[in-house]
C-alpha cells in the first residue's frame, strides 16, 4: 500500500470516539496503524504541517483533539509518533523545524480556546496541552539509560520553543511551558533558570499562580 496522505493520517490520529480506554489500546491497533505505511520522515513532515496549520483540527471535538495529542506526543503511546523527532536518520533541520512549529500550534490554536484562567485539572483538552512537554519522549537526557534522547541542537530547539510558548499571553501556555521546563531542569538547569528568570523580569501582569509556579519550575521543584 502507498504511504497515507496527510488527510488520511490526520483522520487516523484524531477521528475516533472518545472513550475511557482509548482507541489506540485496541488489539488491532498495530494492524490499523501499520496500514498507513508511515516512515519517521513522513511522520515528522505531517506533524510539522499540523502544527503550522492547526485549524485543520476544528473538524474534531476538543475531546478528540485531546485524545490525539496524547496519542501523537505521549512517550507511552503505542504509535510512538513523537519518537520520530529523535530519529537521527531523519534530517535534523526537519526535526528542529517540527519542534519550532509547536509554538505556532499553541499561539494559533490553543490560545483562543483558553482565553482566561487555565483549567487543566478539569478540562481534558487543556490537560493535554499542559502535559505536552511532560509526556514528550525526552527531557534533554538519555532515554532508559541509552543515548537516544536527541541531539544537543534538538534540545536547544525544545528549550527555545518552550521559552517562546512561555512568552505567549495565556495562562495555559505559560503553565505548559513552565511544566516542561521544570522537567528539563535536571539536564539543562542553568538554561531553564535563565529562561524562567528572564520571563519573570520582562513579563508584566503575571497572575499569582504563574509567579508561584514559575518559582518552583525554575529549580525543577514543580509537581
Amino acid at each position: 500500500m502507498p504511504t497515507a496522505t496527510f488527510d488520511q493520517w490526520l483522520t487516523a490520529a484524531f477521528d475516533h470516539p472518545v472513550q475511557k480506554r482509548e482507541w489506540y489500546w485496541d488489539e488491532d491497533f498495530d494492524t490499523y496503524w501499520d496500514r498507513l505505511q508511515l516512515s519517521d520522515a513522513v511522520t515528522v513532515e505531517y506533524m510539522t504541517n499540523l502544527f503550522l496549520a492547526p485549524d485543520q483540527l476544528k473538524r474534531y471535538s476538543l475531546e478528540q483533539v485531546a485524545q490525539g495529542i496524547w496519542f501523537l506526543i505521549g512517550e507511552s503511546s503505542p504509535g510512538k509518533s513523537a519518537y520520530a523527532l529523535l530519529n537521527a536518520e531523519v534530517p535534523l533541520d526537519e526535526r528542529v523545524d517540527c519542534i519550532r512549529a509547536v509554538a505556532n500550534f499553541f499561539r494559533i490554536f490553543v490560545v483562543p480556546l483558553a482565553p482566561s484562567r487555565a483549567n487543566e485539572q478539569n478540562d481534558h483538552f487543556q490537560e493535554a496541552c499542559f502535559m505536552w512537554w511532560d509526556i514528550f519522549p525526552t527531557h534533554g537526557g538519555p532515554i532508559y539509560g541509552n543515548n537516544t534522547g536527541g541531539e544537543p541542537e534538538l534540545h536547544v530547539a525544545c528549550l527555545n520553543t518552550m521559552a517562546e510558548i512561555l512568552s505567549i499571553r495565556s495562562e495555559l501556555c505559560q503553565l505548559s511551558a513552565l511544566h516542561g521546563l521544570n522537567h528539563w531542569h535536571s539536564s539543562y538547569g542553568e538554561k531553564v533558570e535563565e529562561i524562567v528568570d528572564t520571563f519573570l523580569v520582562k513579563t508584566v501582569g503575571l497572575t499569582t499562580r504563574i509567579i508561584e509556579y514559575a518559582g518552583k519550575a525554575r529549580v525543577g521543584g514543580a509537581l
